[in-house]
């Protein structure tokens, strides 16, 4: 009797589920009844949909979206959801006629609509046909589209990009040198030097408030749409008061001019102390507050009190009132072309007296020591930390001097601009290049002259951040090439490089003698053995065979000699018989 009474329980929330999901759809359609059996397919073969849909392949999105902005097109995804009638989302395809086709609802035109235009149309409906409905609309994926650019970028042509690229990335796109890039090598070495230039020309401005320059096509793009409208596209306003309208969204057919940069144009600035003291384009209806944005912000030393715009024309200037956020709050004032905005610095200590240095290595006490910046010398610094110890050699020590070491992106360059005037032959170049790599910021300074030679000229002069080591005595010499017992010896003080062959079971057979030569631990140069010179524990010693010749060199040398002997012979041979 209780399962009966169970089983009839059960029977009657079944039926009150079903009607209440049949009340909910003759709501929305507005009926008061339907096949339910067609609605059901009809919502599968959609959710089939959909999972095709999601699996499609599509492009990085590039930019977010602002729906105030983005305007839909053909190839646009919809997705939208109605709560009350199902939990899952349903997918629509913007057709080639810029409509959908929403299920129960029939076509709906999205002509000139933006995203947010095409979210209230489509929600107002839905909330017409059902107050009581809870609904929701999202671009779910944003169509493909063809865009043309030219003018003044590396990669000039035809591009297929998701219509989510703003103008500015687009214009990015077309300056990246990549394998496809259709430029020549030529162009493309061309553009490195050109950012190498001004990557050197903004570092040696930097801090010292002289402005950075803009290019004219960063406010001057022009788009021209494929309905015959057209737009002028100013990156350099959108990024500064982030406001897409200036930087927009491409569509279907688009052709992008990139503008080169003329003789002349009208130009505004600002600079002294900001983070970003900056030259560029004017633009009718700029303001002061808009070169305030664009520096990005005072630094440490500005002087808040000693801000001005500058007249074009002449040297008359009005005072500005601006914040520590930059925000104006003096009247705002329109510019004119060749306006100019100087913050003034606060009169600070550029420079100390006093400095550091650090000690490594074989001291008594190794660390960091205050000096007086370009007066303290070495003795004095390595009485500071109390002399060496007994394992200190100073044949090897070196002092390092802080440097402001940068990686260039065209060591080429770097290359051939020392060289430009140089009076070397090209053969040198291969030698010069060596050399110019492997420059170690090291003082020239030998502190085993200083203490065991008292050389007066190595007790240098110090400066704040130098990088003084000490290293142990290595207690060993190597010895290579051609030689036969090659390896460490134990070192020996006073010993020259013969005595130190000899050690080695003397020259092997193919060794030349002359040629070997002494490799100093310290700066890896080559000396030559003579008696005199002295190894220092820490050297190599290379012993290498005669010079190599290419096949045939040495026939021929032969030959030039026979022939300048006959040459000679023939000579003697007409004097003698002139003589006669």
């Amino acid at each position: 009797m209780i399962k009966k009474h169970n089983c009839i329980l059960h029977l009657i929330l079944i039926l009150t589920l079903f009607s209440l999901s049949s009340n909910s759809y003759s709501q929305l359609k507005g009926l008061s009844q339907f096949d339910m059996e067609s609605l059901m397919k009809e919502d599968l073969l959609m959710n089939q949909d959909a999972d095709k849909l999601q699996k499609l392949e599509s492009m990085p999105t590039g930019n977010k979206i602002n729906p105030d902005f983005y305007y839909v097109g053909p190839g646009d995804i919809l997705a939208y959801q109605i709560l009350s009638a199902s939990a899952n989302s349903q997918y629509v395809i913007v057709s080639p006629e810029n409509s959908i086709l929403l299920p129960r609802f029939g076509e709906i035109s999205l002509k000139d609509r933006t995203l947010t235009g095409t979210k209230k149309l489509i929600l107002d409906m839905i909330s017409e046909r059902n107050p009581n409905t809870v609904s929701s609309v999202v671009l779910f994926k944003p169509r493909t589209v063809i865009a043309t650019i030219s003018g003044n970028v590396i990669s000039e042509g035809t591009m297929t990009l998701p219509a989510s690229y703003n103008i500015s990335t687009v214009y990015k796109l077309s300056n990246k040198i990549s394998s496809t890039t259709r430029s020549s090598l030529t162009e493309s070495f061309a553009y490195l030097i050109f950012t190498d230039k001004k990557h050197e020309l903004a570092k040696l401005n930097a801090g010292t408030g002289s402005p950075n320059y803009y290019q004219y096509c960063s406010r001057n793009i022009f788009v021209k749409h494929d309905d015959g409208t057209s737009q002028n596209a100013d990156i350099l306003k959108a990024y500064t008061i982030n406001d897409p309208s200036y930087d927009q969204y491409i569509r279907e057919g688009d052709e992008i001019i990139v503008p080169f940069e003329p003789d002349e144009y009208p130009r505004i600035s600002i600079s002294g102390a900001v983070l970003n003291p900056s030259t560029l384009p004017y633009k009718k209806g700029d303001k002061a507050s808009f070169l305030l944005k664009i520096a990005g912000g005072f630094n440490e030393d500005a002087d808040l009190d000693n801000i001005f715009i500058y007249v074009p024309g002449s040297m008359e200037k009005e005072k500005l009132i601006v914040d520590y956020s930059m925000n104006l709050q003096s009247p705002d004032i329109d510019l004119t072309p060749g306006s100019m905005i100087l913050v003034g610095s606060k009169q600070s200590e550029q420079s100390s007296d006093v400095g550091m240095v650090a000690i490594s290595g074989n001291v008594k006490n190794p660390g960091v020591y205050p000096i007086a910046n370009d007066k303290t010398k070495l003795k004095d610094a390595i009485e500071l930390a109390g002399g060496f110890n007994e394992k200190a050699y100073l044949p090897l020590a070196k002092i390092y001097r802080r440097s402001n070491l940068s990686y260039s992106t065209n060591t080429r360059r770097d290359f051939e601009k020392k060289f430009q005037y140089s009076d070397l032959t090209l053969q040198d170049t291969t030698r010069f290049n060596i050399d110019q790599n492997q420059k170690l910021p090291i003082v020239s300074c030998d502190l085993n002259a200083l203490y065991n030679g008292n050389s007066s000229i190595d007790n240098i002069v110090l400066k704040d951040g130098d990088l003084i080591v000490i290293p142990s005595n290595p207690g060993s010499v190597f010895i290579y090439g051609q030689i036969n017992k090659p390896g460490y010896i134990m070192f020996e003080n006073e010993k020259n490089m013969e005595w130190y062959i000899q050690r080695a079971g003397g020259i092997a057979e193919g060794g030349k003698s002359d040629r070997a030569r002494i490799i100093r631990g310290k700066n890896h140069t080559w000396v030559e053995g003579d008696d005199d010179v002295m190894v220092y524990a820490g050297d190599e010693i290379y012993i290498p065979r005669a010079e190599d010749t290419p096949p045939g060199i040495e026939m021929q040398t032969w030959a030039m000699v026979v022939s300048a002997l006959g040459a000679t012979a023939a000579v003697i041979n007409a004097l003698i018989w002139i003589i006669r």
